[in-house]
């Protein structure tokens, strides 16, 4: 009897030996997260409202210049105001900018009538709406550079009215209109101290306009989780008779905030 119960004993130290390293293995084999795994794995936001005090310039499609200086549109209360929206995980991200302008000016052009030139004043007014949707990968990803490539789509509408006037003779075009094109592009932001940085972007693309790109640039400083801005953008087209404009630029300072979280 007692010599089953020490062969019990001896049976039951046995297994648990057994098992405690492997139990110890098992421990040890768990995998650890990092923060900077919990950083990657999760999705970061940022919202950025934009004032734009934007220029004007272009050509009608009978071919007058409606260029208006930057100076000139803000002396008549022009603007467009523009808010960008960016969700980002790892190195992937998903881009949206949501634009209005509302532009407007005059100034003295030319006219051809039978054959002579004479000085015109044109009065234009546009409004339009400006969407550019992209998905990004960066690839450029350190403590002090961030690039990411991107491509999608840009979305304009328009609405214009022209009104020409040469001395009693007056003359008027109004039209609206709609084009889609593809970009590609890069987009990226540098810190060179501890709270400013630059930020730069740049896309082009093609559809139904015959060429379109777009060109930022801004000075960052970064206070806790807001980063205050101000900038250049410039956007162009070139289009035939799209709204009876066959080319339109929008440029001028930009001043805003990105907000993160």
């Amino acid at each position: 009897m007692l010599k089953t119960r020490f062969a019990y004993a001896v049976a039951m130290l046995s297994l648990i030996a057994s098992q405690g390293p492997a139990s110890a293995a098992d421990l040890a084999a768990e995998p650890t997260v990092t923060p900077t795994q919990i950083v990657e794995d999760r999705w970061n936001f940022s919202v950025t409202p934009y004032f734009w005090m934007a220029g004007l310039g272009g050509e009608t499609a009978s071919g007058d210049d409606i260029s208006m200086p930057f100076n000139q549109v803000i002396k008549n209360l022009s603007f467009a105001v523009m808010t960008s929206i960016a969700a980002e995980k790892g190195r992937f991200g998903v881009y949206s900018d949501l634009i209005y302008m509302n532009l407007e000016g005059s100034k003295t052009t030319t006219a051809k009538i039978v054959r002579r030139t004479f000085d015109a004043k044109l009065d234009a007014t546009i409004q339009g709406f400006i969407t550019t949707n992209a998905l990004g990968y960066k690839i450029v990803d350190t403590p002090g550079t961030a690039i990411a490539g991107f491509g999608g789509f840009r979305y304009l509408w328009l609405n214009t009215d022209l009104d020409f006037s040469l001395g009693n003779f007056n003359a008027s075009a109004s039209g609206q209109g709609q084009v889609i094109d593809a970009v590609v592009g890069l987009r990226g932001e540098t810190k060179f101290a501890d709270r400013w940085s630059v930020g730069y972007y740049g896309d082009i693309g093609t559809g139904q306009s015959d060429v379109t790109w777009q060109l930022f640039g801004a000075i960052g400083y970064e206070i806790k989780n807001v980063n205050l801005f101000a900038g250049y953008r410039y956007i162009g087209w070139r289009f035939d008779d799209v709204a009876g404009l066959d080319a339109l630029d929008v440029h001028g300072p930009v001043l805003g905030a990105r907000f993160k979280f």
